[in-house]
């Protein structure tokens, strides 16, 4: 749901600043990528250690209790965060810095390709809502490594020249794609750091 909330307002920040918008074929494709295989192997992640030992949920508790509710609202908002921040360096680096035309096409790419990964990343943080994922217990989950690692792939596989053209975007440079990949990499270690200090302030 905080992946949800992410797109949406990232379509929607984009839209009330004028910019280019993220084509409805690339959102059906993050949909499809990321809704799919990870989606299916959580439903199938082991039971978290401990789990037993914490107080019972209150006849008043839903979905969103213990804190839910916030993390998906802050977690969408960083993830919007994070890809219009791509999408805006985008337009600074790579080889069309002086073709204003196709450094717009090399924004919208890296805005798209953000979105999709940073998905997948954020994946990893879904498994636990307070507790680091810093930990063996992460990958236990076989088949959640591996719809991960396909699933990845498969958002990256647009990057391949004959389907460059069906998904209207450009082919990133190294450069580029250390930006795209940072992105979800700073979405683990943020979400990390809040954990933390939740942690901190539930023990206190």
């Amino acid at each position: 749901m905080s992946c949800n909330v992410g797109e949406v307002l990232t379509v929607f920040m984009m839209t009330m600043l004028g910019w280019d918008i993220l084509a409805p074929v690339q959102l059906l494709w993050i949909n499809l990528v990321t809704d799919t295989l990870p989606a299916i192997a959580l439903g199938v992640e082991p039971v978290e250690d401990g789990v037993m030992k914490r107080k019972p949920r209150g006849k008043k508790s839903n979905f969103f209790s213990g804190g839910v509710a916030s993390s998906i609202i802050y977690q969408g908002i960083l993830e919007s965060v994070l890809v219009l921040g791509a999408y805006l360096i985008g337009l600074k680096i790579g080889p069309h810095v002086n073709n204003p035309v196709m450094q717009h096409g090399d924004g919208l790419t890296m805005a798209f390709l953000t979105l999709g990964l940073i998905q997948l990343f954020h994946a990893f943080n879904s498994k636990y809502i307070h507790q680091s994922i810093f930990r063996k217990e992460t990958f236990v989950n076989k088949w959640f490594n591996w719809a991960i690692l396909i699933s990845a792939l498969v958002m990256a596989c647009v990057e391949l020249p004959f389907m460059t053209r069906f998904f209207d975007v450009t082919e990133l440079n190294g450069q580029q794609w250390s930006v795209v990949l940072g992105a979800g990499v700073c979405m683990i270690i943020i979400v990390e750091i809040v954990k933390f200090f939740e942690r901190k302030v539930g023990k206190e």
